[in-house]
């Protein structure tokens, strides 16, 4: 068996033994990471690599955590969240004023271990509190990676986790837990954690006012980029808004059917 069969078998490995959706990921993605696994436990050879995975449940699962790897920090990229703040968290609440429900509905999808997903939560309890409005806020957060999704969950973070964040909200939404900082229940009760491969997503009426998908598609082959770029499009309300990573455009028809709100920021609008 030479190398390029000894690749399809090891690509069919990961597809059903980790239930990875390897096909609509990019080669050089896929060829990096295992790269780096095969690197760190010795083999010579792919064909080594696969009896390693088939003997090793441990190394199977050290592979997917290097397939799903998540970086991530509270208020990542401080220029998106503060036109969060000051723009579309204002606009969002000015546009339900209006809207047939009383619930702002977010996405968070990639969301990892939950530190964008609370930051969110954060600043639209601000937001709704500097309004006076009693609107409900209900945050979604999503990711392929089983393991950050229980992290998130707790909701407790490290010391070094919360030192970029103004203490006055520290104080307001977070309880010390010896040397580390729980999210505090007045927060979790907004948001809800579930896995999710964003390249099975089954699309739905729309029903989300923001979605944030952050360098997370960059990783995808530009079918599926297209694909998923559509497919939040229709997820969204009227004047619901986009949020992608700074490093990732828009391909596709979405390109067209989204108006540019902050190209730097990579932030897009829904008009109709």
């Amino acid at each position: 068996m030479n190398d390029k069969d000894n690749l399809l078998v090891l690509r069919n490995l990961i597809q059903n033994k980790l239930h990875f959706e390897i096909t609509q990921y990019k080669d050089r993605y896929i060829e990096r990471r295992l790269n780096a696994r095969m690197g760190l436990t010795h083999v010579k050879s792919i064909n080594e690599y696969i009896a390693l995975l088939k003997k090793d449940p441990d190394e199977l699962s050290k592979l997917k955590d290097a397939l799903t790897i998540n970086v991530t920090e509270f208020f990542r990229n401080p220029g998106t969240f503060n036109i969060l703040e000051k723009s579309i968290i204002p606009q969002i609440i000015t546009n339900k004023e209006s809207d047939s429900t009383d619930v702002i509905k977010v996405w968070s999808a990639g969301c990892s271990s939950g530190e964008e997903t609370y930051t969110l939560a954060i600043l639209f309890l601000e937001g709704l509190k500097k309004s006076h409005k009693k609107f409900k806020v209900s945050i979604n957060g999503t990711d392929i990676d089983r393991k950050s999704i229980l992290t998130a969950k707790t909701g407790i973070y490290e010391g070094n986790k919360v030192k970029s964040i103004r203490k006055d909200l520290v104080d307001k939404y977070f309880q010390p837990v010896g040397d580390d900082y729980e999210i505090k229940p007045s927060v979790k009760q907004h948001i809800r954690f579930s896995f999710l491969d964003l390249t099975g997503i089954n699309k739905k009426a729309p029903i989300y006012d923001l979605i944030l998908c952050r360098n997370v598609i960059i990783y995808f082959k530009e079918d599926m980029k297209k694909e998923l770029f559509l497919n939040f499009y229709d997820m969204l309300r009227k004047n619901g808004f986009f949020i992608q990573g700074k490093n990732e455009s828009l391909i596709g028809d979405a390109k067209d059917q989204f108006v540019t709100v902050n190209l730097a920021e990579r932030v897009y609008k829904k008009m109709k």
